[in-house]
């Protein structure tokens, strides 16, 4: 894979853009929203924000893959992020493959967006990998664990990540 930027993504009712620097306050402020800080076990402080949006940069650049931004068509507003990363995670076991993640602002929630959304990616990632992609998911978190399994993702065993035991899924 050569460095490039990301291919934007069409469905229906979704965008699926590059994340851009002028995307940091609408990023910020869906980490700002308690139920989505719970998210991957980080304090949503402006730095760490700041750091997750310059990863999401980044990994276009460097890996050829990376999270899209997710803008509802209707209100051109920015209503999640989908994509795929290698975050060198201090996991054990160690994933092996690319690591699909999303999430997803509250208020938009069961409007089929998520499946809308993954179905794009997905059909991107089997395209594009020639590997499988894996999923970290806390076991509280029905919705996405949910999501993961009706999208093919199958439920490999649980994983340390920062302590806590989670569950890793392989598609």
């Amino acid at each position: 894979m050569t460095a490039q930027k990301a291919p934007q993504l069409e469905t229906d009712r979704l965008i699926l853009r590059q994340f851009a620097l002028g995307d940091f306050p609408e990023l910020m402020a869906s980490w700002d929203i308690p139920e989505m800080a719970n998210n991957g076990g980080e304090n949503p402080t402006t730095e760490i924000v700041w750091s997750r949006l310059l990863r999401y940069i980044g990994h276009w650049h460097a890996l050829s893959y990376g999270y899209w931004a997710v803008i509802e068509k209707t209100t051109n507003r920015y209503i999640g992020a989908f994509g795929f990363q290698d975050a060198h995670r201090d996991i054990t076991p160690a994933l092996k493959y690319p690591e699909a993640g999303w999430t997803l602002i509250p208020e938009v929630r069961g409007k089929g967006y998520a499946s809308e959304a993954l179905t794009a990616i997905l059909l991107w990632a089997d395209q594009t990998f020639s590997s499988s992609v894996c999923c970290i998911i806390d076991e509280e978190n029905k919705r996405s664990n949910y999501l993961a399994e009706r999208f093919g993702f199958q439920f490999q065993g649980y994983v340390n990540y920062h302590g806590k035991q989670v569950r890793m899924l392989i598609r």
